[in-house]
């Protein structure tokens, strides 16, 4: 995973730029501009009933091209989460 860094200065303006608290949508939308657009938010079910949909479906012939079945490595994914 390729590693953004940002600037400490603009957690402080995102911080301050907000009244009394910050939203996850908030929080996400900054994070994706922050990092042009390479990072998103999203909710961990969402991922981890994608992966388990994946996996059961994997090895039937129609599901996915044999480029992104070699590509993913859901391993790998599954230990970010």
């Amino acid at each position: 995973m390729k590693n953004y860094f940002i600037p400490r200065s603009e957690i402080l303006n995102l911080y301050t730029s907000s009244l009394k608290e910050i939203s996850t949508h908030s929080l996400s939308m900054w994070l994706k501009s922050k990092t042009d657009d390479n990072f998103i938010v999203i909710e961990r079910t969402f991922v981890v009933d994608a992966i388990k949909y994946i996996e059961i479906n994997r090895h039937t012939d129609d599901f996915l091209s044999n480029f992104l079945k070699e590509r993913w490595d859901l391993e790998l994914i599954k230990s970010y989460i």
